[in-house]
C-alpha cells in the first residue's frame, strides 16, 4: 500500500478523536504518533480534499475568525469510520525500512572507520534525546489520561518506540566498539 493511501487512514484515525483543520491534524500527528508516523502538509491537504470528495470526511460549518478567514475544519463521517475499521482489520503489509545510517555503514569502507564512527555517535545522541522525550510522553500520557479507553492501545505504540530506541542504543554501543577496533587496527597498520 502506498504512503499516500495510508495517509488517509492516519487522518481518519485522528478525526475519529475530534474534528480538526489540516494544521490541527499535523500538530496532533506530531504530538501523538509522530515518533513512528509523520505526514507532510503536502500529503495532508490533498488527502483531506480527496476524502471529502469520497464523503469519508466532511467540513464542519464554522464562523469566520476575527481575521475574516474561514478555517476548514473536518470531521469523519460514518463512511469514514467504516473505511478506517475495515483498514484496521486488514493484515499489515510487510515493508523494508529505509535506514540511511545502515546504508552509510554498509559502504563505510569507502571512507573509513573514523567517519563511520562519527555517524554512529551522531545517531546515538539523537536516539538518546528521542528516548528521553518519549519517556516524558509516556509518563504524561499515563498520568493525564488514566481513564481513557484508548490509552492501552496508545501505550503499546509508545512502548514499541521505547524498546526500539533502547535496542538502537545497545546496537550503537556495539557498533562503536567494532569501529574503534577498526580505527585502532588501521592506525597500527599505517604506523608500520
Amino acid at each position: 500500500m502506498s504512503r499516500e493511501s495510508t495517509c488517509r487512514f492516519a487522518v481518519l484515525g485522528m478525526l475519529c478523536r475530534e474534528p480538526m483543520s489540516g494544521y490541527g491534524l499535523r500538530s496532533a500527528i506530531e504530538r501523538s504518533v509522530g515518533h513512528f508516523w509523520q505526514e507532510s502538509y503536502g500529503n495532508l491537504y490533498p488527502a483531506l480534499e480527496r476524502m471529502a470528495e469520497e464523503r469519508l470526511v466532511e467540513l464542519v460549518p464554522e464562523e469566520p475568525s476575527q481575521s475574516g478567514r474561514v478555517r476548514k475544519v473536518y470531521r469523519v463521517t460514518t463512511a469514514g469510520r467504516a473505511a478506517l475499521a475495515e483498514w484496521l482489520r486488514r493484515p499489515v503489509l510487510p515493508h523494508v525500512e529505509r535506514n540511511e545510517l545502515l546504508l552509510k555503514l554498509f559502504f563505510g569502507a569507502q571512507v573509513g572507520a573514523e567517519d563511520s564512527l562519527v555517524q554512529v555517535e551522531r545517531s546515538r545522541a539523537e536516539a538518546e534525546e528521542l528516548l528521553a522525550a518519549l519517556h516524558i510522553i509516556d509518563e504524561n500520557v499515563r498520568q493525564s489520561r488514566k481513564s481513557d479507553p484508548e490509552l492501552a492501545y496508545q501505550h503499546l505504540s509508545i512502548r514499541a518506540g521505547l524498546i526500539g530506541l533502547e535496542a538502537h542504543l545497545r546496537w550503537c554501543d556495539e557498533a562503536r566498539e567494532a569501529l574503534q577496533q577498526l580505527t585502532g587496527s588501521t592506525k597500527k597498520r599505517s604506523a608500520r
